[in-house]
């Protein structure tokens, strides 16, 4: 019951924030400690969501939606972060906010769970995308975000990028390395893909 009421308490506290404008962010330039700290604060409140949401016996006492709510709701909130910082990194949060777990694994979290959103938006795919290219996301890392979707959609079967998630199939060569090329990365050469038929 206890970690009910948190959950909610957080959802209300979320609720309340209000949305700042969105204004590109020089993340060359450096945040004033405070402006860290409240950015740090609510990067934790929002991998508090998504890992809360994921405790089974919260899920059972809820409603069956609110997860999938809760994911849209942190997903859109983390896309105002980016927009108006870029994507959170230690450079920006600095070394003493970005050794929290609840601040470094909170984009992590939240783009893993909403990886269609990605997927199906050009305005999202294209935000990452920017944000990879200016040195602020890991490239292999937003493929690992999009191969979460065809993972997902196959349960385990296939990928199209290649990540941790696992090999693609000899079968979308072509197709796999278009999409690669999209997001700055390599080819793969044959013997980096696997027979799927």
């Amino acid at each position: 019951m206890r970690t009910l009421s948190i959950l909610f308490f957080s959802m209300l506290l979320l609720a309340c924030n209000e949305k700042g404008q969105i204004n590109s962010f020089n993340q060359n330039e450096k945040l004033s400690t405070k402006t860290q700290d409240s950015l740090a604060f609510e990067l934790c409140s929002l991998f508090g969501f998504d890992q809360g949401i994921r405790d089974r016996e919260i899920i059972m006492d809820l409603h069956q939606d609110l997860g999938a709510k809760i994911d849209l709701m942190n997903f859109e909130k983390f896309v105002t972060i980016v927009e108006k910082y870029g994507y959170p990194n230690e450079q920006l949060l600095g070394e003493r906010n970005w050794v929290h777990q609840c601040v470094s694994s909170s984009g992590k979290a939240i783009m893993l769970h909403n990886p269609s959103k990605i997927i199906y938006s050009t305005k999202y795919f294209d935000l990452f995308l920017n944000e990879v290219n200016n040195g602020n996301m890991d490239r292999a890392f937003l493929a690992t975000v999009l191969d979460k979707y065809y993972w997902s959609k196959s349960r385990g079967q296939k990928v199209m990028y290649g990540s941790q998630f696992g090999v693609p199939c000899i079968e979308t060569k072509e197709e796999t390395n278009q999409l690669r090329k999209e997001i700055g990365l390599d080819p793969l050469n044959d013997n980096e893909f696997k027979v799927c038929e």
